[in-house]
């Protein structure tokens, strides 16, 4: 059976945005990738296995991804960003730390306690990286608190200070926040008397883009390794970097039906689209139950409380005429299916337009329907929109060799074999 719609991921370009990040740093700058909730929803175990060999440490947020990763990337280190309070006996955390290949946020006091007694019961030593807070106001603790866990984490025999790390809370809105948060950070470490084997990272990627000033000895990616952050930092700071990044995924259906509307026919619940002409009107089966946005809602009229103006694209011609071009969606986004006007399109479709292929999101930064406008379109982040398409559409992954789709428990087994 094909698939109603895939996403494609296209791990050359994977390739490519490991290397321009690699190739951003400074000598002795480690790259840490982080892979959490899935590697955005675009398959961790797959992403890991194909960034592996170009990073220095992997990034989850919890014990359960951490334990995906590591099985398709057994020999890379791996951070938990998420307070981990225990570890059980037996367990592939618990061989992880066997093999020192498993470190682990501090965020405080009793939480690095109850480590610290695991540790002792399951006889490993557990490397951590504190996370300080000087302004997200998320996990860790203040500089005050971190500096006493330092001298805890210090002078344990079970533990070990691998790392000291803070996150940005505007690194792609406001270079001035974050360089106020990074001169906390700096002043935190000057008096926190850090042993020398102690990595210190602050930056992800709009704060590595903009300045070496933030890269300190690794850098933290996620947006930058999907290609994504392509309309640059909010306060217009210009990077050269975001231009020679690929984007990665992608999304892609097909037409399922052509349907002849006369003038006044509606479509969709709400009789929202009205056609005033004549119409060719296509159904394509993607819907909300796949993923695909629904614009912001007026609770009072129970309408998008913005004029619906997205698209998706659609291939036309054939042979070296062929080309993408947009059109419009019309009417509710159904949980199974959407409707697009095919109007100023169907002379060029070839059999009326029934199986023409259509690109629901696109990887091509100029493209009305890429990643981050459809998100941003419908109240969203990109990272939002690959997360929320489930494991029922398909992954399709794209590079040199053959393409291996991911949906199906024997898929699963054909990709861990594959690469």
């Amino acid at each position: 059976m094909q698939a109603r719609s895939e996403v494609h991921v296209d791990l050359s370009a994977l390739d490519h945005n490991l290397m321009v990040m690699r190739g951003m740093l400074s000598p002795g700058v480690r790259l840490g990738a982080v892979v959490k909730a899935d590697a955005y929803g675009l398959g961790a175990a797959r992403i890991a296995r194909r960034m592996a060999p170009a990073v220095d440490m992997l990034m989850v947020f919890g014990m359960d991804e951490a334990e995906v990763v590591h099985a398709a990337a057994p020999t890379t280190p791996m951070l938990v960003m998420m307070p981990t309070h225990a570890i059980e006996a037996g367990s592939p955390a618990h061989g992880m730390l066997v093999k020192g290949l498993l470190h682990l946020a501090a965020h405080d006091a009793a939480q690095v306690r109850r480590i610290e007694r695991a540790a002792a019961e399951l006889g490993v030593r557990v490397p951590m990286h504190i996370e300080v807070d000087t302004g997200l106001g998320r996990g860790g603790c203040l500089p005050e608190d971190a500096t006493a866990l330092v001298r805890t984490i210090v002078g344990s025999e079970r533990l070990a200070l691998t790392g000291a790390f803070t996150h940005y809370a505007n690194a792609g809105g406001s270079e001035g926040a974050t360089d106020a948060q990074r001169e906390r950070f700096d002043a935190w470490m000057a008096d926190a008397d850090l042993p020398e084997s102690c990595v210190v990272h602050s930056a992800s990627t709009f704060a590595a883009i903009r300045d070496g000033r933030f890269h300190h000895q690794m850098v933290r990616m996620g947006l930058a390794w999907t290609g994504l952050p392509f309309e640059g930092t909010r306060d217009g700071r210009h990077m050269d970097t975001v231009g020679t990044l690929r984007p990665v995924f992608s999304w892609r259906s097909r037409v399922m039906q052509v349907r002849a509307l006369p003038v006044g026919a509606t479509v969709g619940y709400g009789s929202r689209w009205v056609a005033r002409v004549e119409s060719a009107v296509g159904l394509v089966p993607v819907g909300y139950a796949d993923g695909y946005p629904l614009l912001p809602m007026d609770t009072r009229t129970l309408r998008p409380a913005q004029a619906e103006r997205r698209v998706v694209r659609v291939r036309v011609g054939q042979g070296a005429d062929a080309a993408w071009v947009a059109v419009p969606v019309i009417g509710a986004v159904s949980m199974d299916q959407i409707a697009i006007d095919l109007t100023a399109v169907a002379a060029r479709l070839p059999d009326g337009g029934v199986h023409a292929s259509v690109e629901v999101v696109s990887a091509d930064p100029g493209a009305p329907n890429h990643a981050a406008r459809v998100a941003s379109m419908t109240g969203q982040h990109a990272y939002e929109l690959m997360c929320r398409i489930p494991p029922r559409v398909p992954r399709l992954y794209m590079a040199a060799e053959e393409p291996v789709r991911v949906g199906s428990d024997e898929a699963k087994s054909s990709a861990r074999q594959a690469s």
